[in-house]
């Protein structure tokens, strides 16, 4: 599966982590609604984790630069382990949503896994075989942790809400364990003029004085603003469209993961090295598109396939071409710093999205399909604006 045995211990890393987050989140609001919480404030629940990690995510990828991948990895995956254990206790406490915003908000400011698990991919992978490793590794993940966390989450919350939280928390310890004794550091350049304390914040807007990365970035965000939209909502749209149990999304989702799953195993590696980065992240961009698009006209659980086969491929597809290209332009001293501005794109997206979708739900969930399917069409008329190879690899290495 992977040539580089090195990438083992942080496909296992990263596969935990996305599993114990795939448990819950679809049953956030189920639970918050068990409190009698409005879909504006499940949306507010949902971007209080992302407001946190929006705030976070540059620190900490530039703290990865400096002290090294594993380090700050143990700390996210610490943070995430108590704000799971908190988010289960809070049904046990009075002012319970209080609680679980709090459980959220630790989790938030301590949510900088992913950005460190790409910059440690990219730092022991060449460009050529970046978007083949993001995708047999985070998107593998991502599929996996899909296919089995939301079946599972949906299953154990027959016994309670905070049950699933509990084991998100049991699987996020073993991250921790995988992370202490199965990995190890990575080499990688460490750039010593680099920005301290809130400077941090400001070499975020100067990756966007580079003109490619700029408007790669720009397409990260109108990706993810859509996929965060899908993502967050999807269970409130199938209570309140489809009339779906917490059970019954989930089972949903794990098709989708399912599906991500066959994509990244035989068909995106193919497709990508036929036709390169570039022309896979707009033809995966075009598919979502189409998927969200579709969503809007879903009356019947029996369409949603339709919407996951479109979706999962094209977010399959279109994410790793995206952040190998993404990587490729970020000067390579610097790419824990520039990944970790990706993960506040990303943040920032989840802190719009859920607010955006609660609002949305409460004026008819259709809107959910239409409004993303836009967002995604935007992304694509940016992406056909990027000279594609703008810079030869070697150069970019040398940088």
């Amino acid at each position: 599966m992977f040539k580089d045995k090195r990438l083992i211990p942080i496909f296992i890393v990263v596969f935990v982590d996305i599993l114990g987050f795939s448990i819950i989140l679809p049953l956030l609001p189920y639970y918050a609604g068990h409190f009698g919480a409005s879909p504006q404030a499940i949306g507010y629940l949902v971007a209080s984790y992302s407001l946190c990690q929006f705030l976070a995510s540059p620190f900490l990828g530039d703290l990865s630069d400096r002290y090294g991948r594993r380090p700050v990895l143990l700390y996210s995956q610490i943070g995430s382990c108590l704000g799971f254990i908190l988010f289960g206790i809070a049904s046990h406490l009075p002012n319970a949503m209080l609680w679980l915003f709090i459980g959220r908000i630790i989790d938030g400011v301590s949510g900088g896994n992913l950005t460190v698990a790409q910059a440690y991919i990219s730092d022991i992978t060449k460009p050529e075989d970046r978007a083949r490793n993001f995708g047999m590794i985070i998107g593998v993940s991502f599929g996996l942790g899909f296919l089995i966390g939301p079946m599972f989450g949906g299953f154990l919350s027959r016994f309670g809400y905070d049950v699933p939280a509990f084991a998100a928390a049991g699987l996020s310890f073993l991250s921790i364990m995988a992370t202490t004794f199965l990995l190890p550091e990575t080499p990688h350049q460490r750039d010593e003029s680099r920005a301290t304390g809130l400077a941090v914040y400001k070499r975020v807007f100067d990756y966007l004085k580079i003109v490619e990365l700029r408007r790669l970035l720009a397409v990260f965000f109108f990706m993810s603003l859509p996929f965060a939209l899908y993502v967050s909502m999807f269970g409130l749209f199938a209570d309140r469209h489809l009339h779906f149990t917490a059970e019954q999304a989930g089972y949903f989702l794990g098709f989708v993961g399912f599906l991500g799953i066959i994509w990244q195993g035989g068909v995106i590696g193919p497709v990508v090295k036929r036709i390169g980065d570039y022309k896979a992240m707009v033809l995966g961009l075009i598919c979502s598109a189409i998927g969200l698009y579709y969503l809007a006209l879903v009356d019947v659980w029996w369409k949603l396939p339709v919407v996951a086969l479109f979706f999962s491929f094209g977010h399959g597809l279109g994410r790793p071409s995206l952040t190998s290209l993404i990587t490729q332009e970020a000067p390579p001293q610097r790419r824990g710093g520039v990944l970790g501005a990706t993960t506040s794109l990303e943040s920032f997206a989840r802190i719009v999205a859920p607010v955006m979708g609660g609002w949305m739900m409460a004026l008819h969930p259709t809107w959910l399909g239409w409004i993303g399917g836009v967002l995604f069409t935007i992304a694509v008329f940016i992406a056909v604006t990027i000279t594609p190879a703008a810079k030869p690899v070697s150069q970019v290495e040398q940088n």
